[in-house]
């Protein structure tokens, strides 16, 4: 946001200077991010002196050029060859001697040199107004008043305004300093608690009715449809004026913070919403139809043509100005081209209103329009300030386009916005703020922000919050605006700190977090972050999975209407989007909450998502192309496990909401983690159609696990392994995991692990499948002999002929 310092000199009478006026504004949290000059005139005619023409004489080799003597103020005097004109002796003329800096109205830059013009020298040029940046005139040289004495600066002739503007990085909370009225009114904050201006130095102020002369000749018929999108709507009408162009003093207003002007009508609404912080648009009153104006939504699909000249379609949630017949304006964003106040207009209607923020901000983000006007609504504006901007709009319509009032002030506002007020502690503010301040201070600076106190009893007090700071609504608002006005450069630190040295313990979850993230990055993983406001259409409500969603009561959009439930669809939107921005290979994880309803109770907990689509590295000459697969995906969530030394029971999925297949990891009843093979349902969702595998663990289950795992460390056992491999037919319907679950069930102590080593399936075999696994034995204190081998090999054999028929091969 760009703030003039002459500007606000004009609103408050202060003494500090550009640099030192930046620093305190930082200091109190409107931050100063660049300082720019600005001038009316570029470069400020420096380095420009008076001349006086002392004698004229024809260039002897150039029938249109003249040879000027001048004095320019010192003990010679120089030939300067011009070929103006309008030159005529005793003539006080701008001169730019050599080594001086012109800027031109048109092209760049450039220094003057001592020249030799068709055989005679010449010291410097004869300036004309367009040749030094003072207008558009190239017709003859400028003649100065007779008065100006030679040798003083051409500068002091001419109306020179050298400003400095300042870029605040505002932040979204503050609305109340998004005009240069509201900056002033902080800065008179921190001058008064510093002393640095008289404690009866006050605002420039506020325009009041009494100010107008009213003709109460004309009147409209306003109706506000819905209150609750429109808390006030004021309006004047000033009939006979003259549109054209906006003085020189307006017009470089508005051009020092980078608007440009347009004309005086629009440029005084311009100029009220950045002083005032309250916007006003102008409307033609004779294309008002039917002498009304409706505040109410458009008709579903009805085509508006904004000021641009874009048409555009209205959604029905849009709030928008209307006369008797259509539409007008998009309240609170854009204006309508067929309303708007053109150079024929001569009668107007000026509108200074106050809409819901939320209904403005989705209508700016629905139509892509981001206006000064909406920027300001969607954060809140001053609804005491609608009225004495109307004023200063009328005021200075008056004064640069004639006409005259003819009307009252229209003023709608049938629920007054109340002040806030709540409860603060005193002593919150010292132990919070982390400082040691009075009582009578904290009372001093809040007086001064306009809040008021009713003392409840010592420390105790009510705060009554002006309604402009709709940022101050809690007693931690409070502490933060004692601490801004103290300052926090004034708030000393301790010379000692005092804390518990402890040794942090991996239980912690941000430190379990990490580990986990290292892991993966370490693995090939990238993080993302998602938005945990999504889509309803992610919401799977089939009757199998009926889940009750977590709805906004006023979404931004339809795109963040509801909390997500899973992880799940943002990272395969995450996919799509690396997919068709050049990168079809994905591994992706994300932390993130996940929400729902349980028993009439909200829930929320965090989980970690992984996922991955495409290759599973680059293309390589070494491994060739290798597909991401659900075998890749297993790897790293059991690898996760394994690193906590946590221990699981397998499940296959047989019915889900986002998987087509999978495995469920499982502690007793307690779900720890799914993976699999996202669902085709859940793909076209999201509008793609690439296979993607996802791996989701459910934080709040796992981190359950870690304080009782721990890693036992022992000895390499020194005693030889045996192994024996066994292949035999199954059915197709039964599992590995089934086999490997009746396996383990012989507890054998010494059988150290079962790996598959072959899958095997052919139309000769019936529906059947062969499995190949491999069986590892050792004893922890001697050799294995064979014969006990042999007879657990003989267990499992039987094992898979009775649970499975199994066909040994």
């Amino acid at each position: 946001m760009k703030i003039s310092y002459n500007w606000l000199k004009e609103i408050l009478d202060f003494e500090l200077d550009p640099i030192q006026t930046s620093e305190l504004l930082t200091e109190i949290g409107l931050e100063v991010e660049r300082l720019e000059a600005y001038e009316n005139i570029k470069g400020s005619l420096s380095g420009l002196i008076v001349g006086e023409i002392l004698n004229v004489e024809k260039h002897p080799n150039a029938d249109r050029l003249n040879i000027a003597v001048v004095n320019i103020g010192e003990e010679i005097n120089y030939n300067i060859v011009c070929g103006a004109p309008n030159i005529r002796k005793g003539q006080k003329v701008v001169i730019a001697k050599p080594d001086t800096i012109i800027y031109p109205i048109k092209g760049e830059p450039f220094k003057i040199k001592k020249a030799k013009i068709r055989g005679e020298e010449s010291f410097g040029m004869i300036c004309a107004k367009d040749e030094i940046g003072l207008g558009d005139d190239h017709e003859g040289i400028i003649v100065l008043d007779n008065n100006s004495k030679p040798g003083t600066p051409a500068a002091r002739c001419f109306n020179i305004i050298s400003d400095t503007i300042f870029e605040i990085g505002l932040t979204p909370n503050r609305a109340d300093a998004m005009s240069h009225y509201g900056v002033a009114r902080d800065l008179l904050v921190a001058l008064k608690f510093k002393k640095l201006i008289e404690s009866n130095t006050f605002l420039k102020d506020l325009p009041k009715k009494n100010d107008l002369t009213f003709n109460k000749n004309d009147s409209l018929n306003i109706n506000i449809e819905n209150p609750e999108l429109c808390y006030r709507y004021s309006g004047i009408i000033i009939k006979n004026i003259n549109v054209k162009p906006s003085p020189i003093w307006l017009k470089e207003k508005l051009e020092s913070i980078g608007l440009k002007p347009i004309n005086n009508i629009v440029d005084i609404t311009n100029y009220t919403l950045h002083y005032f912080g309250q916007p006003l648009h102008a409307f033609d009153l004779d294309k008002i139809k039917g002498n009304i104006i409706n505040i109410k939504s458009p008709k579903k699909e009805t085509s508006f043509i904004t000021l641009d000249g874009v048409e555009r379609k209205l959604d029905v949630e849009d709030i928008m100005i209307c006369n008797g017949e259509k539409e007008m304006c998009l309240a609170g964003v854009f204006g309508g081209l067929e309303s708007g106040v053109s150079n024929t207009t001569k009668n107007i209607f000026i509108e200074s209103a106050l809409f819901n923020a939320i209904s403005i901000r989705k209508t700016a983000k629905r139509h892509g329009l981001n206006t000064d006007a909406s920027f300001r609504y969607e954060r809140g504006v001053d609804s005491n300030m609608v009225i004495p901007a109307l004023i200063k709009a009328s005021q200075l319509i008056l004064e640069l386009s004639g006409g005259e009032i003819d009307s009252e002030i229209f003023d709608f506002y049938p629920k007054k916005q109340d002040d806030y007020n709540f409860e603060i502690n005193f002593d919150n503010v010292r132990k919070i703020g982390g400082f040691d301040i009075s009582n009578q201070e904290i009372i001093e600076i809040l007086k001064l922000l306009e809040i008021e106190l009713e003392i409840i009893k010592d420390n105790m007090a009510k705060a009554i919050v002006p309604n402009f700071r709709n940022d101050v609504k809690r007693e931690i608002d409070i502490i933060e605006e004692v601490m801004r006005i103290y300052g926090y450069n004034n708030i000393s630190i301790s010379d000692k700190i005092n804390s518990t040295p402890s040794i942090p313990v991996l239980k912690n979850n941000h430190n379990v977090q990490q580990k986990i993230s290292n892991h993966l990055v370490s693995l090939g993983f990238h993080e993302m972050i998602n938005n945990s406001l999504t889509k309803d259409l992610y919401i799977i409500n089939e009757k199998e999975y009926r889940n009750k969603e977590i709805a906004l009561l006023n979404p931004l959009s339809k795109d963040t209407s509801v909390l997500r439930e899973t992880l799940i669809f943002g990272g395969v939107e995450a996919i799509k989007y690396n997919h068709f921005n050049g990168n079809p290979n994905s591994k992706l994880f994300e932390w993130g909450k996940v929400y729902g309803q349980k028993d009439n109770h909200f829930l929320e907990k965090n989980n970690l998502l992984i996922s991955v689509s495409g290759l599973q590295n680059n293309e390589h000459w070494f491994n060739g192309k290798l597909q991401s697969s659900f075998f890749q995906i297993k790897g790293v969530v059991e690898s996760i496990f394994k690193s906590f030394g946590i221990n699981y029971d397998l499940e296959m999925i047989k019915s889900d909401k986002y998987f087509s297949e999978g495995i469920i990891l499982k502690k007793g009843n307690n779900i720890l983690s799914k993976i699999g093979l996202v669902k085709k349902e859940v793909l076209n969702l999201v509008g793609f159609r690439e296979t993607c595998f996802v791996g989701e663990i459910y934080f709040n289950e796992f981190k359950n696990y870690i304080m009782n795992s721990k890693i036992k460390f022992s000895s390499i056992n020194k005693f030889q392994k045996t192994y024996r491999d066994l292949s035999f037919l199954i059915i197709e319907e039964v599992t590995m995991h089934e086999v490997l679950l009746k396996i383990k069930e012989l507890n054998s102590p010494i059988l150290k692990t079962i790996s598959l080593f072959d899958i095997y399936r052919d139309k000769k075999l019936n529906g059947k499948k062969s499995y190949g696994f491999r069986f590892e034995f050792l004893h922890s204190e001697r050799t294995l002999k064979d014969e006990e081998v042999e007879k657990i090999m003989s267990k499992i054999q039987k094992v898979l002929v009775q649970e499975f028929k199994a066909v040994l091969r």
